[in-house]
């Protein structure tokens, strides 16, 4: 207990206190250390129950208004002299002056009983009973004053204190492992024993004030009352290994009641433990290490869960326990805490399983199409790897590994399925759009180097899938433009459909056969404007612009083709309206196109063989094409016309009971349809010897009219299926019916046959064989000698921008070049060329 320091008498501390006239001066008897006023203001910071300060009233006079008000005169000492009263020569009644008596040098301070108080009360103090110190703190903070600065017995204090303070520690520790104790028991009384310790801390360092300031704190290697406590609290009693078993048991109890959703450790208690380990500058060793150590070992039994669970539960099993972890938060702990026990988690469950989720689960998310779940799989990894700068290879690494490979593999899936060709294009816009739609910008947490490497891998993955079947995804992808440029972009907005048109483009840039994809395209561009099928001219110009600046500058040349059709209609609308000395025309709605053979795809095309002709025309069509040629001569005579006769289209007028219809059809149709008006009914045999038709071109002209959708003709056997047999007869059929009066008979014209899809790709061939030659004749005229390998590799990069050769191609040109004298073997060296001029 503290008690009163009023008392007459304090030990080893009297002093006599006098009256005395004149101003003492106490530096004669204490040197005075310099103190802020805030110091000096600490020192009277004592029990306020005393009297040792007590307010001394003078006794008034007659005229109470001429004398000063009250105050209040502080004693100075234990024994002071008692108020005495005089009167002054104007009879008025006031204090007596204090008078202070010096102490003679005969009367020199007890050092050693100072000591003996001080030490006494600091190991009193600081005992950890229900005891305390009785006597008065006034003397103990006196004689610590006395002992520092005159005595200059600071060391001697600072071992005394030093060493009651580590007994201390030691009982409140013993005091700790007297009887054993729960998680929220072991809280409640290590935080009484702080608190306890920092009270006592406190009131050391006032009453030891000279010691704090004068001899610790001045020195530089010393430590200051508080810090010398805080210090020995820590290293004996926060440290030892029976505090930390707890905290870690604590620490242990909280996180998996946190993980479970039931709170039972008194979190408030936890949370001034962690400020207590803040303040004592062990907030690593005590909570963060320890947290993080049992985390590693929680999520380690958890990644032992992987071999009962699927790819993706277990995907779905690591991305929940990420969010988990990061929502532990108990508001103390450091930001840098909670970061690293979230990333320990995804350690722990991710590293031992990186092929069931870099390879499993990717397969699984990309073959049902969950982006969502991409996302988490491509972050999760991109955090773990992030996690160390010393992986032999990253779990990022690994998933893209197998990402490109996963690609590679449905690409080629996709390209080689030669039974689903028609979906060929689609299937790959879809993979395509799927992929883009999982490494958006909107998604991916590392965006920039995320999208590099992975649109890099989708781009090799797509061009190694093309590369596994020749010429023919060019081919379906220009099919596919075909296609979307004869519907048209019907209820959707210009932009819309470039949109469209872009996405099947991005295809085109993975061909290595971007020669045949022109090739095709040019064909198809063909039979789109000469059939009439193209939804529009401006969005046929609009593509064609695209594709040169941006694809391949070849495209440019097949705008010649738009300004043929220009001319062809100046000339066409000459022969509407000859002139006077003309004869008249025999068919006015003959439309002619004229086109350049250098320009133009198209070819003579004889249909049976040895019949020197294409087609057997009715006489009046004969007649009116002849008309047309005679006309053409007169304009231009150096030039003669070749007709293409299966690009040919016609108008018919059909009369049924059900009513008139007009027949939009092919020029095979038609001369097919007209031999019905000679008679009811011809079989196939009759039907070819009579147009010359062969049976590739024969068949399916049939087919179209008699049975497909419209069927013009019926086959007078009831015989099932779509074969066509030369004894068939076919009639026409009058009973045929259709709610609209212009109808468009699908004609097999429109679309490439296999016939003309093989000489477009033995045409292709030839292009190539051509390119070849002409890149290793520039290669070798520029250089004069090569070696054989650098010569493949400079010819590969000559037209590697056009189609990817092949090696043995290559070596064939080079020896057909050799044969042809246009280079030769140098010397006899078979590996060795030079170039003849």
């Amino acid at each position: 207990m503290f008690t009163d320091c009023s008392s007459s008498t304090r030990n080893g501390m009297e002093r006599d206190l006098s009256t005395s006239c004149h101003q003492p001066n106490l530096s004669s008897y204490l040197p005075v250390a310099p103190m802020a006023a805030s110091t000096m203001g600490y020192l009277f910071e004592f029990p306020t129950t005393g009297s040792a300060l007590t307010a001394l009233k003078g006794k008034s006079i007659n005229d109470d208004s001429e004398l000063p008000p009250p105050r209040k005169v502080a004693r100075h000492g234990s024994a002071s002299s008692p108020h005495k009263h005089r009167t002054t020569a104007t009879g008025r009644t006031g204090l007596n002056p204090i008078e202070i008596k010096l102490r003679t040098p005969a009367q020199a301070p007890d050092f050693a009983a100072m000591h003996t108080l001080v030490y006494k009360f600091i190991r009193t103090f600081l005992q950890t009973g229900k005891g305390g110190y009785s006597g008065c703190l006034g003397d103990i903070h006196e004689a610590c004053k006395v002992l520092v600065l005159e005595a200059n017995q600071g060391d001697a204090l600072e071992g005394v204190l030093t060493t009651s303070l580590r007994l201390c520690c030691e009982n409140i520790l013993r005091e700790f492992k007297s009887s054993d104790a729960s998680v929220n028991d072991f809280l409640e009384k290590f935080l009484n024993w702080w608190s306890w310790w920092h009270r006592r801390l406190d009131t050391l360092r006032a009453v030891l004030l000279f010691l704090d300031i004068v001899h610790l704190e001045s020195h530089e290697n010393k430590s200051s009352i508080r810090e010398a406590g805080f210090q020995r609290f820590k290293d004996t009693v926060l440290l030892s290994s029976y505090t930390m078993r707890n905290i870690e048991e604590a620490l242990k109890a909280w996180s998996n009641d946190k993980r479970m959703g039931v709170l039972t450790v008194d979190e408030p208690r936890l949370k001034k433990l962690v400020r207590c380990t803040e303040d004592l500058g062990c907030y690593e060793p005590c909570i963060e290490e320890p947290y993080l150590s049992r985390t590693t070992e929680f999520y380690a039994k958890e990644s032992a869960k992987a071999t009962s669970k699927t790819a993706v539960e277990y995907l779905q099993l690591c991305a929940k326990s990420y969010e988990q972890e990061k929502e532990i938060e108990m508001g103390d702990f450091r930001p840098e805490t909670s970061a690293a026990s979230s990333l320990i988690a995804l350690q722990q469950l991710v590293i031992p399983h990186i092929d069931l989720l870099a390879k499993e689960a990717l397969a699984d998310i990309i073959a049902t199409r969950d982006h969502k779940y991409f996302v988490e799989l491509h972050n999760m990894l991109t955090r773990v790897t992030s996690s160390s700068k010393s992986w032999t290879a990253s779990p990022s690494d690994t998933l893209l590994s197998h990402y490109r490979n996963d690609i590679i593999s449905r690409v080629k899936d996709i390209v080689t399925d030669t039974e689903h060709d028609a979906t060929m294009v689609d299937n790959l816009l879809e993979l395509k759009e799927f992929l883009d739609t999982c490494l958006s910008k909107e998604f991916l947490d590392d965006v920039e180097q995320s999208d590099r490497q992975y649109t890099h891998a989708t781009s090799e993955a797509f061009e190694k899938g093309f590369a596994c079947r020749r010429i023919k995804p060019a081919e379906m992808i220009a099919r596919k433009i075909d296609s979307l440029m004869r519907e048209g972009q019907k209820s959707s907005s210009d932009g819309e459909f470039f949109v469209k048109m872009t996405r099947i483009l991005t295809l085109y840039r993975f061909s290595p056969d971007k020669d045949a994809f022109r090739t095709f395209y040019k064909r198809a561009l063909t039979k789109r404007l000469l059939l009439g099928r193209s939804a529009s001219d401006d969005f046929e110009k609009q593509v064609l612009e695209v594709l040169s600046k941006s694809y391949d500058a070849a495209f440019s040349d097949m705008t010649q083709m738009f300004k043929d059709l220009v001319v062809s209609k100046d000339l066409l609308d000459d022969y509407r309206h000859p002139k006077r000395n003309e004869p008249e025309r025999p068919d006015l709605n003959l439309s002619v196109m004229v086109l350049q053979h250098s320009m133009w795809p198209v070819a003579k095309k004889v249909s049976k063989p040895n019949t020197g002709v294409e087609i057997r025309l009715p006489s009046k069509m004969e007649e009116a094409l002849n008309d047309y040629a005679d006309f053409y001569r007169t304009r231009h005579g150096n030039r003669r016309l070749t007709w293409a006769h299966y690009l040919g289209t016609a108008t018919l007028r059909a009369y049924f009971p059900a009513g008139k219809k007009e027949l939009s059809v092919s020029l095979y149709q038609a001369t097919v349809l007209l031999l019905f008006n000679e008679r009811d009914e011809w079989s196939t045999e009759e039907i070819e010897d009579r147009t010359s038709l062969g049976t590739s071109d024969l068949v399916p002209t049939i087919q179209s009219l008699a049975l497909g959708k419209q069927q013009l003709l019926r086959r007078t056997d009831a015989r099932i299926g779509k074969n066509v047999k030369r004894d068939d007869r076919f009639s026409f059929n009058e009973e045929f019916t259709d709610t609209k009066v212009k109808i468009r008979i699908n004609t097999i014209q429109q679309n490439d046959t296999v016939e003309e899809i093989q000489q477009a790709v033995k045409v292709i061939d030839q292009h190539r064989d051509a390119s070849l030659e002409a890149a290793i004749v520039r290669v070798m005229k520029a250089a004069k000698t090569m070696k054989h390998q650098q010569l493949v590799n400079e010819t590969i990069d000559a037209v590697s921008k056009h189609f990817r050769p092949d090696v043995n191609a290559i070596k064939s040109r080079i020896e057909s070049l050799i044969e042809r004298e246009f280079i030769a073997r140098k010397d006899g060296n078979t590996n060795v060329y030079s170039y003849l001029a």
